[in-house]
């Protein structure tokens, strides 16, 4: 079947750089570190409210603020609640108010109505949640004791009121379109677009560090512990870090690192989350020449992203853009291999905000960020991209890495490649 894709593997050009004799590994590698201030700042409950970075974010709050008021207005609501912690990020522009990484919700509730906003929060969040998250931000507190069921007092707030709520929204990934409130999220401001645009370049830098200065023979645990490090360091939450060796990530998709040694090459994929936003990546890197099954099936993985990546345009369907992948897979005598494997996911407060699915009518905005993730055999070709009406941004490019050319409709789309290291050589 013809297809406008094709795809060459690229020369690896990239030489390590030599090692000291006594190397820390976490402390001391090249080039992970894009900005030494890239960890995000506390907020000063006394600067001046017209300090320009709390300007900017006061005035993406008032933007959230309009985007629930029109929505009120159409709906027939007075008011909504917001008490997921990927919610309230969005509202407060990047408010860090979740429980712990696994739980969803949040210390506190927001309930907007179209003149204000109130926080609910109990007396041991409300000081840091105002001082640290909140300050200059023209919220309201309602603070109650923590020995008080929460949902009283928004009970009483709520009263007689027809209220707009996000802690119903079923856990569904497979709709097609999000609840109300979650399309509200969807179109990134300004400031978020750039917010991400720096997420992630730190996450790249991290994962290639990562990659560039494990030893053979470490295991899979052991790498997903050194990257960890690396982007707590930087402020960035590692909420998914999956390695895996050699045959694990032909046998097992996404399978979770184990302790498993690194012999001959490894698939690291990272989601990481800084200011509430969250970004997706993934890097391959071998020891000594790749195998010529796994340069093909890497080459094939990366033909299926930037397809998918190319056609994903404002105004155009999901469905289309698969339509146009499946092609892909069909040349190259894989027609199922889609099947086995998550195609990717719509990103920004929450790393999946709803599943890419091939049938899905959602029709493409400008500036909503998109994470497509084909995988062909141990082979995964993953990024983090912002849509709008020129193309794509991908803010998870590669920083220094081999990279693999494919050409869609005669343009020519750079993925990454496989990084070869020497597999006699350790940091050791």
């Amino acid at each position: 079947m013809a297809t406008d894709t094709h795809a060459t593997l690229g020369i690896n050009t990239f030489t390590d750089p030599a090692y000291a004799t006594e190397f820390d590994r976490i402390l001391h590698t090249a080039d992970d570190r894009p900005d030494s201030v890239s960890l995000p700042a506390l907020a000063n409950p006394a600067a001046d409210h017209a300090d320009p970075a709390l300007a900017a974010r006061r005035a993406d709050v008032e933007e959230k603020h309009r985007r629930v008021r029109a929505l009120l207005a159409a709906s027939g609501h007075d008011a909504a609640l917001l008490g997921r912690a990927d919610s309230i990020a969005w509202f407060t522009v990047g408010a860090d108010l979740g429980q712990d990484l696994s739980d969803e919700t949040a210390h506190a509730v927001l309930l907007v109505n179209p003149q204000c906003r109130v926080v609910i929060t109990d007396n041991v969040q409300s000081a840091r949640i105002f001082e640290e998250e909140l300050a200059g931000l023209g919220f309201q507190l309602k603070e109650r004791s923590w020995l008080n069921d929460p949902s009283r007092l928004v009970e009483e707030l709520a009263r007689g009121k027809r209220i707009l709520s996000d802690l119903a929204r079923p856990a569904n990934p497979w709709k097609h379109d999000l609840d109300p409130l979650g399309l509200l999220r969807i179109p990134l401001t300004t400031l978020e677009r750039r917010r991400l645009r720096e997420l992630g370049r730190s996450l790249s830098l991290a994962v290639e560090a990562t990659c560039r200065n494990f030893d053979p023979g470490e295991t899979e645990a052991d790498v997903a512990g050194h990257l960890a490090h690396r982007l707590m360091r930087e402020g960035i939450a590692p909420l998914d870090i999956r390695v895996a060796a050699d045959d694990r990530a032909a046998r097992f998709r996404r399978a979770p690192s184990r302790s498993a040694p690194i012999r001959n090459h490894a698939v690291v994929t990272a989601t990481g989350r800084r200011h509430g936003l969250c970004a997706s990546l993934s890097r391959i890197v071998s020891f000594g020449t790749p195998s010529d099954q796994l340069k093909s099936e890497h080459a094939l993985a990366a033909m299926a992203e930037a397809t998918c990546i190319f056609f994903s345009r404002p105004g155009q369907s999901i469905r289309d853009a698969f339509r146009r992948t499946r092609r892909i897979y069909e040349k190259y005598a894989k027609p199922d291999e889609w099947q086995l494997d998550y195609q990717g996911h719509a990103v920004g407060y929450s790393p999946r905000e709803f599943m890419l699915m091939p049938d899905s009518p959602f029709e493409l905005q400008a500036h909503m960020a998109l994470s497509w993730s084909p995988g062909v055999g141990a082979a995964r070709s993953q990024s983090t991209v912002i849509l709008d009406s020129r193309g794509y941004e991908d803010v998870t490019a590669a920083v220094q890495w081999p990279m693999l050319e494919v050409a869609v409709k005669g343009i020519a789309v750079h993925r990454p490649g496989i990084l070869v290291r020497d597999p006699s050589h350790t940091l050791r």
